[in-house]
């Protein structure tokens, strides 16, 4: 065929060239920046999972003189250093600083003296540090070496301190420190030379060193008493000295700061894969002392895999069907384009036309729109830069272009007949099936289901497994055949109903809606994937921000809770009396009792389980009892007492008589998967004072709550504050979070845009048809409204049959699914339960529905025929 007839005939097809055309370039654009967003989405959530505060530190201890031998000064402690950096792989090498290098000695020293609670001090000797201090006061250490035949008693060092800890403790430059030495006869002397603080507060060097600047927190005791904890910071003289005369312990270290944002996805996997190669170089490198490999990583790494992998297959769920989608819109509109050329063709084939010939120019016209529409769309993907470039979006468009070019062809081969001579009808009520119909959708019926087995049995698998993203799929279009077999009853029998009605436009719609062809069915299984989609990303979503408000109150167990050993019991109405707090419920907590017979410890909590009950009913798990007595079941295996009283004893609250009249799994500031027994509150009144309250309100006044706590506890002793909110928060501010939300609520978005250009793509090249009837039905006295409710009628079988289909497949997917939606790792381990959609998901389906229904009214005034002379005359 020359350029003049192709062009008159892509003329005369303009439309849905066009519309093919755009289709094509808005698949392709959807296909390449999609995936490249939830890719860059999956990278910004490996620096948050690495923190801030990460690092790799190499570390090795040594005992006095051969400390000294082994690191006698900063170049061998420099060097060792470089000997470790040497040894990173390469993915460790691009993810870490140059090494910071330090001694400390192993165990801190008590301090001698009458102080308001324990003093403890260590010595650190941090080269970096003397580059990063300005000295504030007094002078620096000028310590000497020490002499051969020194002793250990009476032994002197001379080291800074931080301004802050020297103002908060009350020394002085100048001031002495004496020191019990455990490993020395005597007492070790720290005289305080001089006060430094930081040159840059801001440096990331000190987030990694507070006990440099200021008084830390330690528990040295299990009642819970608190020490302060001071660092001296000594030179290498100093060091020197404290390698002589004692024994003394040293822990040499050499860090390498982690840069979290160096992390992507991909280097995440590879930090995590290296690790344990280096720290087998490390152990394996022969040096003075032996040297172990320290990090967080591995956990942080891990706990990242997780939650990646959990995010790729619920993601990959609902993208895989909003491919599907996309790719059902583009052949329901090759297909309508095959049915506009279906005359032309037949009349070419009247003409002695081949099948070859017929096939190659309905694959060259629609190539003339797709192919230059879907590169268009790849190139704009690409300049829009949403993300790392992936390689299965060009594989993705490519496949749409052949599977596009390939339904034209096989439309075109058809006409075997020749002809352009009227057809026989070929609607949804009067076709039958074929034998090899019939046997095609049986086998698709059959794979769904054995791929929705083999997935179950696999258990969890991550979004890239082709399997997850197949499934889906599979059960989407094995449903909508499903659907398009039994559509056809349901119309013939509603028939019969609107048949003997008074009115004849619900009886002409419905029979205008059954004699749609095959290809015209086509929006039903493109609605119901849409739907699917949709109802999946509603379902997980709202699972998702239930389940991790379930666990913010399992974990908290109430909107704040406050505990401390030794809480006074004028808390528990101090509390109350907090702005923001509606109720408020103390709790005893004993954690050393112990059955008869078995040493096993088990958690006693004295609580009033009702009162607890009704003042925090969104706390899940924690059942009712007739006497307010629970047991985990690790704690009934250990008492094995059945319905008989079971005396507990307890060091701290001596006999405890319990009951059990059921179990409870998990209970709030119970440590998960320990044995622990619920009492009521008053079975523990021998300890006079709670240790826990929980509280109910809204926004609760976090810092007048503080200040209560402090009030309440002894300075010695520890106390907590958790806020519900703060948990929440911490659950829902990772990035990860943010993409799952965000990429649901884009799905839900494109596959229902996806929906409404099925609905209007049908419409619209079926209103030519639609038009000349309604013309004919007017002659009869057919009114405008009418006629708009005949629109109506005509589109309402598919569109509710598919979507009603498609919504509950959306809805039962992540059951149907089973392992694959397992969003634990995003509600801290907390089972989410409950997938059922949020008001605002089904408020969305029904203003798409009502959309729909607005479409199709407004093609059917604006193809409205004043006439049927006027449809006549035009040749319709």
């Amino acid at each position: 065929m020359q350029a003049g007839p192709w062009l008159r005939l892509a003329r005369t097809q303009w439309a849905p060239l066009a519309a093919l055309a755009v289709l094509a370039l808005v698949s392709a654009l959807l296909a390449v920046t999609v995936p490249a967003a939830t890719a860059a989405g999956y990278d910004r959530g490996a620096p948050a999972s690495v923190g801030p505060d990460a690092d790799l530190k190499v570390t090795g201890t040594s005992h006095g003189l051969d400390a000294a031998v082994a690191v006698p000064d900063e170049v061998v402690l420099d060097t060792n250093g470089l000997t470790w950096q040497q040894l990173l792989p390469d993915s460790l090498r691009g993810v870490t600083g140059p090494s910071e290098a330090s001694v400390a000695l192993t165990r801190q020293m008590d301090m001698d003296g009458t102080f308001r609670q324990p003093r403890l001090m260590g010595f650190d000797w941090e080269p970096g540090a003397w580059k990063r201090i300005a000295l504030v006061a007094g002078r620096l250490p000028a310590n000497r070496p020490p002499e051969p035949d020194v002793a250990a008693s009476g032994q002197e060092v001379e080291v800074m301190v931080a301004q802050q800890y020297a103002q908060a403790m009350g020394y002085r430059p100048g001031d002495r420190v004496t020191l019990k030495d455990p490993d020395a006869r005597g007492p070790l002397y720290a005289r305080i030379t001089g006060l430094y603080a930081p040159a840059n507060p801001r440096d990331p060097y000190w987030s990694s060193r507070p006990g440099l600047l200021k008084a830390m927190k330690r528990i040295i005791s299990p009642d819970g008493t608190e020490a302060d904890v001071g660092t001296a910071l000594m030179d290498a003289r100093g060091y020197t000295v404290l390698t002589h005369g004692a024994d003394r312990t040293f822990t040499f270290t050499w860090r390498f700061p982690v840069r979290p944002g160096a992390f992507d996805t991909g280097r995440a996997r590879a930090v995590a894969a290296d690790l344990d190669a280096y720290r087998t170089a490390v152990q394996g490198h022969a040096g003075p002392f032996s040297c172990t490999v320290a990090t967080s990583l591995d956990g942080r790494l891990h706990g990242f895999e997780v939650r990646l992998r959990t995010a790729q297959s619920i993601l990959g769920t609902a993208l895989a069907g909003l491919a599907a989608v996309a790719a059902g819109v583009l052949l329901l509109a090759a297909g309508l384009l095959g049915e506009r050329l279906r005359p032309v063709l037949g009349t070419m084939r009247a003409r002695g036309a081949s099948l070859r010939t017929l096939a190659g120019h309905a694959c060259g016209l629609t190539a003339l729109a797709v192919v230059p529409a879907a590169a268009l769309g790849y190139a704009a993907g690409r300049l829009l830069d949403a993300g790392p470039p992936q390689p299965r979006s060009i594989v993705v468009v490519a496949a749409l272009v052949v599977l596009v070019l390939a339904v034209s062809g096989a439309l075109a081969l058809r006409e075997r007949g020749g002809g352009p001579g009227p057809a026989g009808r070929d609607d949804l009520t009067t076709a039958r099936p074929s034998a090899r119909r019939l046997v095609l959708d049986v086998l698709l019926a059959a794979v769904a289901v054995a791929g929705v087995v083999v997935l179950r049995r696999r258990g969890g698998v991550s979004g890239d497994d082709p399997l997850v993203a197949a499934v889906p799929v599979l059960l989407g279009a094995a449903l909508g055949v499903l659907v398009l077999r039994a559509y056809p009853y349901l119309l013939r029998a509603a028939a019969p109903a609107l048949r003997r009605g008074r009115g004849a436009v619900l009886f002409v719609g419905l029979a205008r809606a059954s004699r749609q062809t095959m290809t015209g069915a086509l929006p039903l299984v493109v609605l119901l994937l849409a739907a699917a989609v949709a109802g999946f990303s509603a379902t997980v979503d709202t699972a998702l921000r239930d389940g991790q408000v379930r666990a913010s109150y399992s974990m908290v167990g109430g909107d704040a809770r406050i505990e401390s050993a030794d809480l006074d019991p004028g808390a528990v109405a101090k509390a109350r009396a907090v702005r923001g707090v509606t109720a408020a419920v103390p709790a005893r907590i004993v954690e050393d009792a112990a059955g008869p017979g078995d040493p096993s410890p088990i958690t006693v909590v004295a609580v009033d389980l009702d009162a607890y009950r009704k003042a925090f009913p969104d706390v899940p798990g924690v059942p009712g009892a007739p006497n307010g007595q629970l047991a985990s079941p690790d704690a009934a295996a250990i008492l094995k007492s059945g319905s008989k009283p079971v005396t507990l004893t307890s060091s701290l609250a001596g006999p405890i008589r319990v009951r059990p009249t059921g179990t409870i799994d998990d209970f709030p500031s119970v440590t998960p998967g320990s044995p622990f027994v619920i009492v009521p509150y008053k079975a523990l009144d021998s300890l006079q004072r709670p240790s826990e309250v929980f509280l109910r309100g809204d926004r609760i006044d976090g810092a007048a709550l503080g200040k209560v706590l402090d009030a309440a506890t002894p300075k010695e002793v520890t106390r907590n504050l958790r806020l519900r909110s703060d948990v929440l928060h911490g659950m829902t501010g990772v990035p990860a979070i943010d993409l799952v939300h965000r990429t649901f609520r884009n799905a839900a978005l494109i596959a229902g845009g996806y929906g409404l250009l099925a609905v209007l793509l049908v419409l619209v090249v079926g209103a030519r048809a639609r038009a000349r009837t309604v013309a004919h039905l007017r002659v009869l006295g057919l009114g405008r409204r009418q006629s708009r409710t005949l629109a109506l009628v005509e589109i309402a079988p598919v569109l509710l049959c598919a979507v009603a289909a498609g919504w509950v497949l959306g809805l039962l997917l992540p059951e149907i699914t089973g392992p694959v939606v397992d969003l634990r790792p995003y509600t801290s381990g907390y089972v989410a339960t409950g997938h059922a959609p949020g008001a605002a998901a089904s408020l969305a389906l029904l203003a798409a529905l009502l959309l729909a229904a607005a479409a199709a009214l407004a093609v059917d005034r604006a193809f409205d025929r004043p006439s049927l002379g006027d449809v006549l005359r035009t040749g319709d």
